[in-house]
């Protein structure tokens, strides 16, 4: 499955991940959830509890994913996606699989690995290593593709040696100083919503 688009690098990543989100979602039964992508030194991806988007009334879970860790390839990315639709799952379902802390419990090691994931314990972090077998990417072999196919067109696309910058973004930081960046027209429709801090993205 190939991407016929030849849109900026972040919105050719962004749309790879959607599709690909949207493939595990409709196995899964997982919830629907905005995809955005941003800066983070902390963690690859997060997955919200409340619904901080809103579209015609409709609202939406977010899954975010931090810019930084694509460099870690299309098999990692695959696992961070699959990692947050695990808690979205979880959450669907009643079941708390973090602490305040983001101590990941069992539950989420269970959730994770039934979706293929292999799930190793991280001192004071609980179950949150992940890994991606082979036999995670032959389950996932569609939503893989399109992420691999994403990364290696904006890779190609990058021929000067310095990183493009989208300047159709809009970047929004909240009160904790993490920050994200979205299309003037998403940010019309909907106000980001910081979990951690309790803040909108302003």
């Amino acid at each position: 499955m190939k991407l016929e688009t030849k849109s900026e690098n972040l919105s050719l990543i962004t749309q790879a991940l959607e599709q690909a989100h949207e493939i595990i979602r409709q196995e899964t039964g997982s919830p629907r959830a905005v995809i955005v992508i941003g800066r983070s030194s902390k963690v690859h991806g997060h997955f919200t509890f409340a619904k901080v988007w809103n579209n015609g009334g409709e609202e939406f879970h977010e899954i975010f994913l931090a810019a930084s860790s694509f460099d870690r390839g299309a098999r990692a990315t695959l696992g961070t996606l699959v990692h947050e639709v695990a808690h979205s799952l979880n959450y669907q379902n009643g079941i708390r699989d973090v602490s305040g802390d983001q101590y990941h419990n069992k539950d989420f090691k269970r959730t994770a690995e039934a979706l293929g994931l292999e799930i190793g314990q991280i001192k004071g972090k609980g179950w949150t290593d992940t890994q991606v077998p082979d036999s995670c990417v032959s389950r996932w072999q569609a939503a893989y593709d399109l992420i691999e196919e994403a990364l290696k067109l904006t890779a190609r696309a990058d021929t000067t040696g310095k990183k493009a910058r989208n300047k159709n973004l809009k970047s929004l930081s909240c009160d904790c100083g993490q920050k994200i960046r979205i299309s003037a027209k998403s940010l019309e429709i909907a106000r980001p919503y910081c979990q951690a801090c309790e803040s909108s993205f302003h």
